[in-house]
């Protein structure tokens, strides 16, 4: 029998990217969403427009807090 996997997206090679509802729910701070669009409006939290909808950069995020670590 196939043992089944989860979904593990490779956060670096790019391209992958949540609406910033999801990135609260997934850091804890779905009651506060006005305080992830406040990091995004400051450029806190990288984000894109794709098809009009913004979007959080979950790669370039990755990035950043690697970058912010060395």
């Amino acid at each position: 029998m196939k043992e089944e996997r989860g979904f593990t997206p490779d956060l670096l090679a790019g391209g992958y990217y949540v609406t910033p509802q999801r990135f609260a729910q997934l850091i804890g701070l779905s009651d506060h969403q006005a305080i992830v669009q406040r990091w995004i409006e400051q450029g806190e939290l990288p984000s894109r427009r794709i098809g009009g909808q913004l979007l959080v950069d979950l790669g370039a995020l990755l990035r950043k807090a690697q970058s912010d670590q060395s």
